[in-house]
């Protein structure tokens, strides 16, 4: 009987503490809840970055925690939170913006270190102001191309896995941006940001996409189920001429940018969206493949039905004007 008693205690016991867990995690998610909504609504700009100190103290120390990867984060829905499908990464992201609406981007990365079989924190500092070429660097998480985070893809080479990450970054008062972005992990669970993957693309190797264009224009850059023409190998009979199918299949895709009049072609704050003409990335083999001239007649269709492409599970938080 004693046996049994002894049993029982330590079986209450783990459960008082992992209710204890719980509720710890619970705790700091609140405050974290009550810390950023604050941090929306001041109109201080100074109080919003000490409001912005002490989220960041919190967060670190809350994602330090023992098991708090597995912790969901359900009741966080103002700051983006982003789970690879292979749980080996999970990103925070979340900006400040300052009197001149310059936005500034602050994130944590969790990633597995598969060699001390745990997750490591890594605090993500934005210094896309000062990043010359981003299109063409590999960054470490010291000196991240800042942004919020809203779709996070997961692909796989032949010696790689590939985490490519879709955001906005807010700029300053003559530029925003978007940016497809590429994320991996080493051994030692290290994150390195841009990878060369991007084929047909351009004439020189590029290890990010960043679109800059004008302030107050809306660029739609997404991940669904498009359209695209694909050359059959057939010829019609009366004209002669390559007949074209077309394919239905995932793909990342955005509006192609134009310059508001050609005299500004060399002048990214004056490009604007071209609604009508969009173009896309297609995955092959873990790599992004450019297409062209894609029909985007799906923009609110979001299932994802064909391609090897893991997607991070849908997540709704606060999106920027």
């Amino acid at each position: 009987m004693r046996k049994i008693g002894i049993a029982i205690g330590i079986v209450l016991l783990v459960c008082s503490l992992q209710a204890q867990k719980k509720s710890d995690f619970s705790v700091m998610e609140d405050s974290i809840i009550s810390l950023h909504a604050g941090m929306l609504s001041e109109p201080i700009s100074e109080i919003r970055y000490q409001k912005n100190e002490q989220l960041l103290y919190l967060l670190e120390e809350m994602l330090q925690m023992k098991n708090s990867f597995n912790y969901k984060f359900d009741s966080l829905k103002t700051i983006s939170i982003l789970t690879s499908a292979d749980k080996k990464v999970r990103i925070f992201t979340w900006y400040v913006m300052d009197d001149r609406n310059n936005c500034e981007y602050f994130g944590f990365l969790q990633s597995y270190n598969e060699q001390q079989k745990r997750y490591m924190v890594y605090p993500l500092t934005d210094k896309s102001s000062r990043i010359a070429n981003p299109n063409t660097q590999t960054l470490t998480h010291h000196s991240w191309f800042g942004a919020m985070y809203t779709h996070l893809l997961e692909t796989q080479t032949s010696t790689h896995t590939y985490y490519t990450l879709l955001g906005w970054n807010g700029g300053n008062i003559f530029s925003q941006y978007k940016v497809i972005d590429v994320l991996s992990i080493n051994t030692k669970g290290a994150p390195t940001f841009g990878a060369p993957i991007f084929r047909n693309y351009s004439k020189t190797k590029v290890y990010r996409i960043v679109f800059e264009y004008a302030r107050n224009s809306k660029l739609h850059l997404d991940y669904s189920k498009e359209y695209y023409a694909r050359r059959s190998g057939k010829k019609d009979k009366h004209t002669h001429k390559y007949t074209y199918d077309t394919i239905a299949t995932n793909m990342i895709i955005f509006n192609r940018l134009i310059p508001m009049d050609e005299s500004l072609a060399n002048v990214p704050q004056y490009y604007v969206p071209e609604a009508s003409l969009n173009d896309g990335f297609i995955e092959q083999d873990g790599r992004w493949v450019f297409k062209p001239g894609v029909e985007g007649r799906n923009k609110e269709q979001k299932k994802e039905t064909e391609g090897t492409v893991h997607r991070s599970a849908p997540r709704t938080f606060y999106k920027p004007k």
